[in-house]
Protein backbone atom coordinates (compact mmCIF):
# COMPACT_ATOMS: atom_id res chain seq x y z
CA UNK A 1 0.00 0.00 0.00
CA UNK A 2 1.38 3.39 -1.04
CA UNK A 3 0.12 6.95 -0.68
CA UNK A 4 0.43 9.65 -3.31
CA UNK A 5 -0.74 13.23 -3.63
CA UNK A 6 -2.09 14.67 -6.86
CA UNK A 7 -1.97 18.45 -7.15
CA UNK A 8 -3.47 20.33 -10.08
CA UNK A 9 -1.86 23.55 -11.20
CA UNK A 10 -4.34 26.39 -10.68
CA UNK A 11 -3.43 28.96 -13.31
CA UNK A 12 -2.67 27.04 -16.49
CA UNK A 13 -4.02 27.12 -20.02
CA UNK A 14 -3.97 23.34 -20.18
CA UNK A 15 -4.29 20.48 -17.73
CA UNK A 16 -1.24 20.15 -15.51
CA UNK A 17 -0.88 17.79 -12.59
CA UNK A 18 2.00 16.81 -10.36
CA UNK A 19 1.97 13.57 -8.43
CA UNK A 20 4.02 13.40 -5.23
CA UNK A 21 5.01 10.45 -3.04
CA UNK A 22 4.72 10.33 0.76
CA UNK A 23 7.89 12.43 1.14
CA UNK A 24 6.43 15.19 -1.10
CA UNK A 25 8.90 14.35 -3.89
CA UNK A 26 7.44 14.84 -7.38
CA UNK A 27 7.60 11.49 -9.16
CA UNK A 28 5.09 11.91 -12.04
CA UNK A 29 3.51 14.79 -13.86
CA UNK A 30 0.74 15.14 -16.42
CA UNK A 31 0.45 17.70 -19.17
CA UNK A 32 -2.43 18.23 -21.55
CA UNK A 33 -1.97 19.10 -25.20
CA UNK A 34 -3.70 22.38 -25.87
CA UNK A 35 -4.02 22.50 -29.65
CA UNK A 36 -4.47 18.82 -30.50
CA UNK A 37 -7.29 17.64 -32.77
CA UNK A 38 -8.12 15.00 -30.19
CA UNK A 39 -7.66 16.21 -26.59
CA UNK A 40 -5.10 14.21 -24.64
CA UNK A 41 -3.06 14.19 -21.45
CA UNK A 42 0.33 12.48 -21.02
CA UNK A 43 1.52 10.85 -17.78
CA UNK A 44 5.30 11.35 -17.57
CA UNK A 45 7.83 10.00 -15.06
CA UNK A 46 9.55 13.11 -13.70
CA UNK A 47 12.99 11.55 -13.10
CA UNK A 48 13.73 10.86 -16.78
CA UNK A 49 10.82 12.59 -18.61
CA UNK A 50 9.69 9.24 -20.02
CA UNK A 51 6.09 9.22 -21.27
CA UNK A 52 4.34 6.25 -19.67
CA UNK A 53 0.70 6.66 -20.66
CA UNK A 54 -1.49 8.90 -22.82
CA UNK A 55 -5.13 9.59 -21.96
CA UNK A 56 -7.52 10.35 -24.83
CA UNK A 57 -11.24 11.04 -24.92
CA UNK A 58 -13.66 9.62 -27.46
CA UNK A 59 -15.39 12.55 -29.09
CA UNK A 60 -19.12 12.98 -29.77
CA UNK A 61 -20.53 10.54 -27.21
CA UNK A 62 -23.41 11.15 -24.78
CA UNK A 63 -21.78 9.21 -21.95
CA UNK A 64 -18.04 9.98 -21.87
CA UNK A 65 -15.50 7.34 -22.83
CA UNK A 66 -11.76 7.60 -22.35
CA UNK A 67 -8.89 5.47 -23.62
CA UNK A 68 -5.49 4.88 -22.07
CA UNK A 69 -2.49 4.15 -24.31
CA UNK A 70 0.94 2.98 -23.19
CA UNK A 71 4.30 4.43 -24.34
CA UNK A 72 4.16 2.35 -27.57
CA UNK A 73 0.63 3.72 -28.37
CA UNK A 74 -1.13 0.42 -27.65
CA UNK A 75 -4.56 0.78 -26.07
CA UNK A 76 -4.37 -0.72 -22.58
CA UNK A 77 -7.64 0.51 -21.02
CA UNK A 78 -11.11 1.80 -21.83
CA UNK A 79 -13.16 3.78 -19.31
CA UNK A 80 -16.92 4.19 -19.71
CA UNK A 81 -19.24 6.06 -17.42
CA UNK A 82 -22.45 4.26 -16.49
CA UNK A 83 -25.75 6.06 -16.27
CA UNK A 84 -26.56 6.69 -12.60
CA UNK A 85 -28.54 9.31 -10.72
CA UNK A 86 -26.71 10.10 -7.50
CA UNK A 87 -23.35 8.37 -7.36
CA UNK A 88 -21.06 8.21 -10.39
CA UNK A 89 -20.12 4.71 -11.54
CA UNK A 90 -17.43 3.91 -14.07
CA UNK A 91 -16.47 0.65 -15.77
CA UNK A 92 -12.82 0.09 -16.66
CA UNK A 93 -11.71 -2.64 -19.04
CA UNK A 94 -7.94 -3.01 -19.19
CA UNK A 95 -5.09 -5.36 -19.92
CA UNK A 96 -4.50 -5.41 -16.14
CA UNK A 97 -8.05 -6.59 -15.31
CA UNK A 98 -11.61 -5.35 -14.97
CA UNK A 99 -12.14 -2.48 -12.54
CA UNK A 100 -15.18 -0.59 -11.24
CA UNK A 101 -15.00 2.96 -9.86
CA UNK A 102 -17.67 4.46 -7.61
CA UNK A 103 -17.77 7.96 -6.22
CA UNK A 104 -19.72 9.95 -3.70
CA UNK A 105 -22.45 12.45 -4.64
CA UNK A 106 -20.03 15.30 -5.46
CA UNK A 107 -17.35 12.93 -6.80
CA UNK A 108 -14.78 14.29 -4.33
CA UNK A 109 -14.09 10.79 -3.06
CA UNK A 110 -14.05 7.65 -5.12
CA UNK A 111 -12.73 4.14 -4.93
CA UNK A 112 -11.66 1.70 -7.61
CA UNK A 113 -11.86 -2.03 -7.08
CA UNK A 114 -10.99 -5.11 -9.07
CA UNK A 115 -13.80 -7.49 -8.14
CA UNK A 116 -13.82 -7.58 -4.34
CA UNK A 117 -10.21 -6.37 -4.10
CA UNK A 118 -9.70 -2.62 -3.48
CA UNK A 119 -7.24 -1.02 -5.90
CA UNK A 120 -7.40 2.76 -5.31
CA UNK A 121 -8.98 5.15 -2.81
CA UNK A 122 -9.04 8.86 -3.67
CA UNK A 123 -10.02 11.68 -1.33
CA UNK A 124 -10.14 15.37 -2.13
CA UNK A 125 -8.25 17.66 0.23
CA UNK A 126 -10.55 20.61 0.87
CA UNK A 127 -8.23 23.16 2.45
CA UNK A 128 -5.72 23.55 -0.36
CA UNK A 129 -4.95 25.92 -3.19
CA UNK A 130 -6.27 24.26 -6.33
CA UNK A 131 -7.51 20.72 -6.61
CA UNK A 132 -5.53 18.31 -4.45
CA UNK A 133 -6.21 14.65 -3.86
CA UNK A 134 -4.79 12.03 -1.54
CA UNK A 135 -4.45 8.71 -3.36
CA UNK A 136 -3.96 5.33 -1.70
CA UNK A 137 -2.90 2.50 -4.02
CA UNK A 138 -3.29 -1.06 -2.80
CA UNK A 139 -1.85 -2.86 -5.88
CA UNK A 140 1.79 -1.72 -5.90
CA UNK A 141 2.83 -3.62 -9.03
CA UNK A 142 0.73 -1.38 -11.34
CA UNK A 143 1.47 1.99 -9.73
CA UNK A 144 1.81 4.15 -12.87
CA UNK A 145 -1.21 2.54 -14.52
CA UNK A 146 -3.40 3.13 -11.46
CA UNK A 147 -2.27 6.74 -11.19
CA UNK A 148 -3.14 7.24 -14.87
CA UNK A 149 -6.59 5.76 -14.14
CA UNK A 150 -6.99 8.23 -11.28
CA UNK A 151 -6.27 11.16 -13.60
CA UNK A 152 -8.71 9.76 -16.20
CA UNK A 153 -11.46 9.37 -13.61
CA UNK A 154 -10.85 12.91 -12.35
CA UNK A 155 -11.10 14.19 -15.94
CA UNK A 156 -14.31 12.27 -16.51
CA UNK A 157 -16.03 13.35 -13.30
CA UNK A 158 -15.02 16.99 -13.06
CA UNK A 159 -14.51 18.45 -16.51
CA UNK A 160 -17.61 19.86 -18.12
CA UNK A 161 -16.07 21.17 -21.31
CA UNK A 162 -17.14 19.92 -24.72
CA UNK A 163 -13.82 18.18 -25.33
CA UNK A 164 -13.70 16.51 -21.91
CA UNK A 165 -10.43 18.16 -20.90
CA UNK A 166 -10.38 21.40 -18.98
CA UNK A 167 -9.29 24.57 -20.73
CA UNK A 168 -8.32 27.42 -18.46
CA UNK A 169 -8.29 27.70 -14.67
CA UNK A 170 -10.90 26.36 -12.30
CA UNK A 171 -13.55 23.68 -12.45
Amino acid sequence: MKSFYLKQKVFALRDRYKIYDEKQTPIYHCEGKMFALRPKVDLVRTADNARLFTLKRRMFKVMPSFFLYDAEDRKVATIRRRFSFFRPKIDIESDYGEFVAEGDFYAHQFSVSMGATPAIDVRKKYLSWGDSYEITIYLDEHEAFLLALTVMIDQMLHNKTRSGFRIGPGR
